[in-house]
């Protein structure tokens, strides 16, 4: 059986080929992935993680806020 990865952002969703890291696909998928969390089968990640066959991987978008002047 050839299991793949499933990718989600959102409410887009890819299916890729495990062995990669997470990094990795995030690039491939054309994202800076300095912008996003990775969560791997429901747990947060560092992005270097390879990903196995079956792997659910949820991307989270980082959300940054501005400064106030005061």
């Amino acid at each position: 059986m050839n299991e793949k990865v499933t990718v989600t952002l959102r409410k887009q969703k890819w299916e890729v080929e495990p062995g990669k890291s997470a990094r990795q696909v995030i690039q491939e998928l054309g994202l800076n992935p300095e912008n996003y969390l990775t969560i791997r089968n429901g747990e947060l990640v560092d992005d270097s993680v390879r990903l196995r066959a079956g792997d659910h991987l949820k991307l989270a978008a980082v959300i940054s806020g501005g400064s106030h002047a005061a």
